[in-house]
């Protein structure tokens, strides 16, 4: 008996189903290095939590999809009894196991302007006991103006930048207050939640979003928004702040777009000034290139790392690749 084309092609697609379910499995088995860092926490900490939990639920509104949790993976390592100790104990530890266990540590935080006090809460105006971010300052309901010249014009026009911390968190809200066991990380240090797996979440990590933010935009208002517009929603330039034209990329490709601009293989024939250095394998063609390369740097290498973490801030927690 003939066995039909459509009973092979389900026998096919079943054998690919498998294959890639065991692949993960595999991968789930293989890599979890979470539990060892899980270790330290307990013998640091104490505690009766699971050795064994990856992922936090954040309980705002906005955290669900219908039947689907938007869940992150941050907590599995750095606070996994998060919901036992608290947003206050959790911040406390969050930054003394920084300083800790970072070998980098004094460096990333000159950097980055760390204070050592990691915000446990989101309050209408900050402070310190307990310590908490402002999202009257950062919040999404705010607006930061900043003055800067379209290309091709001449007055100055005022952007009006609304901060960082999603409007979803205004604790002018909630009954209670915000703290980092019920929101997470992900909001403020990584919106786009692209980096599941260790090094691309550290890679992609936003170090210190408040400076960030307020460093950053400086820079941005005073090099890139002639270009790339008020609020990132492009001009000469590309958009900046709608991903699904920008796409989703990791931070590399931001630092190769502002290192090299033009002289970038990925930017050939492009007007994106490189505001670094020029890429090596670079060759000025008269008939592909606008303009020749810059000479000196013009943007620090640090200054460009904080101009990538600002332009992350765009990213909006509700889209995903």
């Amino acid at each position: 008996m003939r066995v039909s084309r459509g009973v092979w092609l389900f026998v096919v697609l079943s054998a690919v189903l498998l294959a890639l379910v065991g692949i993960a499995a595999f991968k789930d088995t293989s890599s979890r290095d979470y539990l060892t860092i899980q270790e330290q926490y307990k013998k640091n900490y104490g505690g009766t939590f699971s050795l064994q939990v990856q992922e936090l639920f954040p309980t705002f509104p906005e955290a669900t999809v219908g039947g689907a949790f938007r869940t992150e993976r941050c907590i599995s390592c750095h606070v996994p009894d998060i919901a036992t100790v608290g947003p206050e104990v959790a911040a406390q530890r969050l930054s003394q196991d920084f300083f800790k266990y970072e070998p980098n540590a004094k460096q990333i935080a000159a950097d980055n302007h760390l204070t050592g006090i990691h915000p446990a809460y989101i309050t209408s105006n900050g402070g310190e006991n307990p310590p908490s971010i402002n999202y009257t300052e950062f919040g999404a309901d705010g607006f930061h103006p900043y003055s800067f010249i379209l290309n091709g014009q001449t007055k100055p026009t005022t952007a009006q930048l609304p901060g960082f911390i999603p409007a979803f968190l205004n604790p002018a809200n909630s009954s209670a207050k915000e703290g980092i066991d019920t929101v997470g990380c992900i909001v403020c240090h990584n919106g786009s939640r692209i980096g599941l797996e260790e090094s691309d979440a550290h890679q992609n990590l936003i170090v210190n979003p408040e400076y960030a933010f307020t460093e950053g935009a400086a820079l941005y208002y005073k090099n890139c928004a002639t270009c790339h517009g008020g609020a990132g929603e492009g001009g000469t330039g590309p958009p900046l702040s709608n991903q699904d034209r920008l796409g989703f990329f990791n931070e590399d490709y931001y630092y190769r777009c502002i290192e090299y601009g033009f002289s970038d293989y990925e930017h050939y024939g492009s007007v994106m000034p490189n505001w670094g250095s020029i890429a090596s394998d670079f060759h000025y063609d008269s008939k592909r290139d606008k303009q020749q390369p810059n000479p000196v740097r013009v943007l620090s290498e640090q200054q460009i790392q904080i101009l990538i973490q600002f332009i992350r801030h765009w990213e909006n927690y509700s889209t995903l690749p």
